[in-house]
């Protein structure tokens, strides 16, 4: 029995052998297949990418900003020294257009055309003192000076200047203004000042007056003016050495003439074209019961000087000099207020009433300043003339204004203390290379506290 079942499990496995290489015979005059290679695969999170995902590099999207050279740099040199002598030379505009980039432009418009393009302070020095490159651009570090005319230096500004590349050059892209000194405000001389030597001054009575203050040797013309506004004839002489002007009018020449406060006007001609004015009170010309009949004196033309004229007395004054007029009343101020405050870097505009619809065309309104210290001492003073803007305030009268911007005001305020300064406004009359010869009064004058510049 256990022989009989070997026998069968021998014949199942043969009949098993005999079916499998049946299955795999193939069929003949065809080859065999040859197994294909399999490469190894990695595994990703994502599908791999088709030519449609892959993305593409735009012309417009490749860097177009080339590196700074050296040539460059000496280009942007050359650029920063032309537009800041343009501007130095007040050619604003020239500089605007041609040495800025668009950017630039806009940028730079209020700066150039606005702080920079003004006639006082503007830029007397400058100096490059070096460049490099800044990423794309090229900074120019300078340093420049400003000046006032007939004032002196108010201080040095430092700034950076970035250039940008337009086109095939370099071109003023900005301006970064750095550290502003001030310069030493330097001490002017006294301010010319007029007196009254007579005790008492009397209609009738000789009186004698002197002025000081002046250059010496120049050209001086005096006047007296009246209560109700007439004006004697003016007198002409020169100032001595020590730049002091007296003179002495003779009774007989304000003999009769009315009681009250008398105006004696001082003006130099043609040299310092600085003047002063002294207000005095004037008594009656004492009355007597006359011995017989008076007879009517003539009013002379000329008053002698004290000290030779520079005019001959039967000369006629110079035409080029028009003599001086008071046919305008004193600029009523109204702001700002009789006593006031300012800080340092703030502007001082003034408003007041107008004198007349519209002035002569050599005639100005004239801002006058003087600054004292806490002694009192004088130690700077200024003027802007200007025909007046017209108010931006509401007022119920006409009101002009003049403006004493920032950079104006900056030497008048001290390091440290507070000061004084006194201004009035009055018109004057253009007589000339730069001179102006006053044709009103002045004002009332107003104070204004001026704040320390540091604490």
């Amino acid at each position: 029995m256990s022989n009989y079942r070997k026998l069968l499990v021998l014949g199942l496995l043969a009949a098993l052998l005999v079916l499998a290489a049946a299955c795999n015979r193939q069929p003949e005059g065809e080859p065999s297949p040859v197994p294909a290679t399999v490469a190894p695969v990695e595994a990703t999170d994502a599908p791999p990418p088709t030519p449609a995902d892959t993305p593409t590099l735009s012309p417009s999207d490749t860097p177009t900003s080339l590196p700074v050279t050296d040539a460059d740099v000496d280009r942007a040199l050359t650029v920063v020294r032309d537009f800041l002598g343009q501007l130095s030379t007040g050619a604003y505009r020239e500089a605007y257009g041609s040495r800025l980039t668009t950017a630039g432009q806009e940028r730079l418009s209020e700066l150039i055309l606005g702080r920079l393009a003004l006639s006082n302070p503007h830029i007397s020095f400058f100096e490059l003192l070096g460049a490099e490159p800044q990423g794309d651009r090229i900074s120019v570090d300078v340093v420049w000076r400003e000046t006032y005319d007939g004032q002196g230096d108010v201080g040095d500004q430092q700034a950076s200047v970035l250039l940008a590349r337009q086109d095939d050059t370099f071109l003023v892209d900005d301006i970064e203004l750095g550290t502003f000194e001030p310069a030493a405000t330097p001490i002017p001389p006294s301010l010319p000042r007029a007196d009254v030597l007579t005790q008492t001054p009397t209609v009738g009575q000789p009186l004698s007056v002197r002025a000081s203050g002046f250059q010496g040797g120049e050209t001086i013309l005096a006047w007296l003016e009246l209560p109700d506004g007439v004006t004697l004839d003016p007198v002409f002489g020169v100032s001595d050495a020590d730049g002091t002007f007296e003179t002495t009018y003779d009774g007989s020449v304000i003999a009769g003439l009315e009681a009250g406060n008398w105006i004696w006007w001082v003006q130099a001609l043609r040299d310092s074209g600085r003047n002063a004015g002294i207000t005095f009170a004037v008594a009656p010309e004492p009355t007597a019961a006359p011995t017989e009949p008076p007879t009517a004196t003539p009013r002379p033309v000329v008053v002698q000087p004290t000290q030779p004229p520079a005019v001959p007395p039967t000369q006629a004054p110079p035409t080029d000099t028009p003599a001086p007029s008071t046919a305008y009343g004193a600029p009523i101020l109204l702001w700002p207020e009789p006593l006031t405050s300012r800080e340092y870097n703030s502007a001082l505009i003034v408003e007041f009433q107008p004198v007349a619809e519209e002035l002569a065309f050599d005639e100005y309104y004239q801002l006058n300043m003087t600054a004292t210290d806490q002694q009192g001492n004088v130690y700077n003073g200024g003027s802007i003339q200007g025909k007046g803007d017209v108010c931006s305030g509401q007022y119920s009268v006409p009101c002009r204004q003049l403006i004493a911007d920032e950079r104006f005001m900056r030497p008048f305020f001290l390091d440290g203390v507070e000061a004084r300064l006194d201004w009035s406004v009055q018109v004057v009359q253009d007589a000339g290379i730069g001179q102006f010869t006053p044709v009103s009064p002045p004002s009332e004058v107003r104070e204004v506290i001026l704040k320390p510049q540091s604490q």
